[in-house]
């Protein structure tokens, strides 16, 4: 079986800056986008996840993300919303979030405990999901349009935990650049005897690398919906959007690909 996840923050946040304008301009683009990938991919079962709290990394590190700001948008909030309604109810797709994890955590457990021996795509520009690239998992990165190579090093959440990660407000080790983390990773043998050469090193490191691993997730709490695709509902919700590129001569091919990808396949036997 063939396995598309996506990373729908991810690709909600490309789709506001995507063609076009108007009220429903973030909506259009996500699922031209999905549509995209559908084409490129061509998936027995798609999982659009969704996020959720980050409460165990917020426990060790209260600062955790504390450089983003809630994007004071009316409108990308209402089209958000609006997305993760037409893909529960109409879709025919997996919608799977768990309120206490990050999507990447949820990601991470659809990819290995839910399909361990299936042929898994992750869709996202996020590198965290680096570390579960394997023979059989693999990261498309959408906006280069190409799958992200295995990392150079052995482990490359030591690496991110020695370097951190500003995107995340991550600190890492103070003073560890690329060169270092590149030279640690590279001779792991140096890496206990660097951690412990300076207070704090360790704990440091210890405390960035258990929040930039992927958590492993109890399926207590996880949301899972996955309706039938209803064809003309689906239809209903572009054109009453006024989608006219999606509605007209392409729709047969919108309905062929969302039944590979949903309908035609059943329901995931994920518990809920």
């Amino acid at each position: 079986m063939k396995v598309l996840i996506i990373d729908s923050h991810n690709m909600i946040h490309r789709a506001r800056f995507g063609f076009g304008d108007g009220e429903h301009k973030i909506y259009f683009n996500f699922f031209r986008m999905l549509m995209g990938e559908f084409k490129r991919h061509e998936p027995d079962i798609v999982y659009i996840v969704d996020e959720g709290s980050p409460t165990q990394s917020l426990e060790l590190m209260a600062d955790y993300k504390g450089t983003r700001t809630r994007l004071d948008d009316p409108q990308f909030h209402r089209e958000k919303a609006e997305i993760f309604e037409t893909v529960k109810n109409t879709s025919g797709l997996v919608y799977i979030q768990h309120p206490d994890f990050e999507a990447d955590d949820v990601i991470a457990y659809v990819a290995n405990d839910v399909h361990p021996n299936d042929e898994v795509v992750i869709v996202s520009s996020d590198t965290d999901f680096i570390q579960l690239i394997s023979e059989r998992v693999k990261l498309w990165e959408p906006k280069k349009k190409v799958f992200v190579l295995q990392w150079k090093h052995a482990d490359y959440v030591t690496w991110k935990a020695l370097r951190g990660d500003a995107s995340d407000n991550v600190p890492g080790v103070k003073g560890v650049g690329t060169k270092t983390a590149d030279m640690l990773c590279a001779n792991p043998e140096l890496l206990p005897g660097f951690l412990d050469a300076k207070p704090n090193r360790r704990h440091d490191f210890e405390t960035s690398r258990a929040v930039i691993k992927l958590k492993k997730i109890p399926q207590q709490g996880l949301q899972v919906i996955q309706s039938d695709f209803f064809v003309d509902t689906f239809f209903e919700e572009f054109s009453r959007r006024k989608c006219k590129s999606i509605i007209g001569k392409a729709w047969p091919g919108w309905v062929q690909r969302f039944s590979d990808a949903g309908g035609k396949y059943g329901q995931t036997d994920i518990a809920s």
